[in-house]
């Protein structure tokens, strides 16, 4: 048992067939040797192994898990992630733990998690932990999609021209070389309008965007993201607000795509674009300094056609075809899209991310907070 001041290590009774299960992804991000080292691993021995490259395989084997299964470990990248959350079962959903331990290509979930180590790391980590109730679990909630009656959950929602150059990639040759080329690609046709072909992906997407019920006023944007953990890429976290509970962070961009290149490393680092009309009115920036006390406390306002805020409703109406949710691709109808929040889900962490979960303990509701 445990007091308010210490924690007791709890050895648990583990069912080898039923409370541990390694769910993997064998295609993810080709690394067959790193899933063998898992297989080999002593802490496998404890584990109830679910092997499947199969879209249509993930649901019967979730739904085959049993009530007994308490903690899912999920070998594969974010795609493989956003598939196994669309096919949680509702009831599975708040008695499931997942530990995402990586072997995908991105891995910006699990790395949000304080997964840093490899695959087999991460996983043998995990395992010992929950075995001796130390594992640490962090209640994050899902983002949910809504487009003519389906729903898709995920943690990051995308759409626009980042969209269309990610779908260019994965229906064009792939490798370093190939995404080199088509970045390349992307920054010629921003600046010269060449090559022509590319020069269609990078235009301003054409949408009636509103955030809890209040319509923006533009109706083209460069950039259109919401997410949950804060981060959409490794090294691009661009949100400034402070998530809470019932919200999720939202951007949204109404510039050309010329002055988004430009401003683009600054965005990804969290700063907010400048609004160029202040810089028009020297008499309010001289009194504004005249007035502050130090240096720090001159500011310039925010480009107001940079939305970067927190919401818990976002609504599009356009014509593109796309979208992504964690990278994947998905086909949009052109009917209105609603994303707002969908259930929250325990996620193991490492001892990087704050949280205040133990297995150990009774697992409380309270507000999720980013990681530090």
């Amino acid at each position: 048992m445990t007091d308010s001041g210490s924690t007791t290590r709890v050895k648990r009774r583990v069912k080898p067939d039923a409370e541990i299960i390694l769910l993997c992804n064998p295609r993810a991000g080709g690394r067959w040797k790193e899933l063998g080292k898992i297989f080999d691993s002593e802490e496998a021995k404890f584990a109830r192994r679910i092997v499947t490259d199969s879209v249509e395989d993930i649901a019967p084997a979730l739904a085959g898990l049993g009530r007994d299964a308490k903690l899912l470990c999920i070998y594969g990248g974010d795609g493989t992630i956003q598939r196994i959350l669309d096919r949680l079962a509702a009831t599975v959903k708040g008695e499931l733990h997942l530990a995402l331990i990586g072997g995908g290509t991105m891995n910006v979930t699990a790395r949000w998690c304080g997964m840093n180590g490899t695959p087999a790391e991460n996983f043998s980590r995990v395992v010992r932990e929950y075995r001796s109730g130390e594992l640490l679990l962090k209640e994050v909630p899902l983002i949910e999609v809504r487009q003519d009656g389906k729903l898709r959950r995920g943690f990051t929602f995308g759409m626009g021209p980042a969209v269309r150059i990610l779908n260019a990639y994965e229906n064009g040759r792939k490798g370093k070389v190939a995404a080199a080329g088509l970045a390349l690609g992307a920054i010629s046709s921003v600046w010269t309008g060449y090559p022509r072909d590319i020069g269609a992906l990078t235009a301003p997407m054409q949408a009636t965007v509103s955030l809890d019920g209040e319509p923006l006023p533009y109706n083209e944007f460069s950039i259109l993201f919401s997410n949950v953990t804060g981060r959409l890429n490794p090294g691009v976290a661009p949100f400034v607000d402070q998530r809470t509970r019932e919200d999720f962070y939202c951007a949204a961009y109404s510039v050309p795509t010329r002055e988004l290149a430009l401003l683009l490393p600054m965005i990804i680092r969290g700063w907010l674009p400048i609004d160029r009309g202040s810089l028009l009115k020297p008499l309010s920036m001289f009194r504004q300094v005249a007035q502050s006390q130090r240096a720090s406390d001159i500011t310039l306002p925010a480009d107001p056609r940079y939305i970067n805020r927190t919401a818990s409703l976002l609504e599009i109406d356009s014509d593109e075809t796309l979208y992504t949710i964690d990278g994947e691709l998905m086909p949009s109808t052109g009917a209105p899209i609603q994303v707002g929040l969908g259930p929250h889900i325990k996620l193991a962490v490492g001892s990087n991310v704050r949280s205040g979960h133990r297995l150990a303990r009774p697992i409380r509701h309270v507000a999720d907070e980013p990681p530090a």
